[in-house]
């Protein structure tokens, strides 16, 4: 693939970047360069995400890219690839920061996504020539270009020890806001996340906590954007109108009484057998959303 060179003398470098600490000193780039100089959000975790942080980390993708917000994350296994996969899904736009060369996509199984990245009008950079392979070094310093290219981060879960707190610290150091969804009390990779919180971070439960911060995000509208893969999901006719609202939305009981028309009782049947069936879920705050 063809690839463009940024660099750091030149005046369409982008400023959010030249004014960081260690600013790279080029950018190689595939795909939109346009999305380097639109406000961003990022966000970041552990890559042993568990099934909790999953459909967290969804739900808030899914949140961001209806208001027209492009994802940034680092395109690694677990959050990251969740993030730029959820983004995709529902026709959104991210950027993916790798911490290799061009040739040697890391990790090798998510060569298939850095493609789809690209084939969706998204971005892939990285400030290492084309051949630098995936060094453990290398990582800790891509992920103050996630924060850089963000106005603020969400952490979904953490260990004690990892590098997502390398990225909340590269954030810190730049001024962005750090929001963090709490982590279970009985898991290793809700330790981190809860320390965080402790220690600033913002605690996240609903959307509104991270749009009420920014007010170039406050108002903008949310879109009713079906995911692309909709069409071929097989429901039972008795749920598809519950179904059909809550892919625009998650929503509550009371919520789904007014869009439906359904008696109290209906409502409650049904939720109960699609979430019996796996077909939904409900989120942190009790709404019901598609599983």
């Amino acid at each position: 693939m063809k690839y463009k060179i940024l660099k750091l003398t030149q005046d369409e470098f982008p400023d959010k970047l030249k004014k960081i600490e260690n600013a790279p000193k080029q950018l190689y780039l595939i795909g939109n360069k346009d999305l380097l100089f639109e406000d961003c959000f990022g966000i970041v975790g552990t890559r042993r995400i568990t099934d909790y942080g999953k459909q967290n980390c969804e739900f808030f993708t899914r949140e961001l890219v209806f208001r027209n917000i492009p994802i940034v994350s680092g395109m690694a296994i677990g959050t990251d690839s969740i993030a730029h996969k959820t983004c995709l899904e529902y026709s959104g736009k991210t950027i993916a920061v790798l911490g290799s060369g061009f040739d040697n996509v890391f990790p090798e199984e998510n060569l298939e996504l850095f493609e789809k990245i690209i084939e969706a009008s998204g971005l892939v950079v990285t400030e290492y020539e084309k051949d630098v392979k995936p060094l453990k070094e290398n990582f800790p310093q891509r992920n103050r270009i996630v924060t850089a290219l963000s106005e603020g981060i969400l952490v979904v879960e953490a260990a004690f020890r990892s590098g997502t707190s390398i990225t909340v610290n590269n954030a810190k150091k730049q001024g962005k806001k750090v929001f963090a969804i709490p982590g279970k009390l009985d898991s290793c990779v809700g330790v981190g996340v809860n320390k965080m919180i402790k220690q600033g971070a913002i605690l996240t439960t609903d959307i509104q906590d991270i749009i009420s911060g920014f007010p170039q995000f406050e108002h903008r509208l949310r879109k009713s954007t079906k995911k692309k893969t909709s069409k071929s999901v097989k429901i039972n006719e008795e749920y598809r109108k519950i179904y059909e609202i809550l892919e625009m939305k998650s929503m509550s009981i009371e919520e789904l009484l007014q869009e439906t028309n359904f008696s109290f009782k209906e409502v409650i049947k049904l939720l109960t057998k699609m979430e019996i069936e796996g077909v939904v879920e409900q989120d942190l705050i009790g709404n019901y959303k598609i599983k």
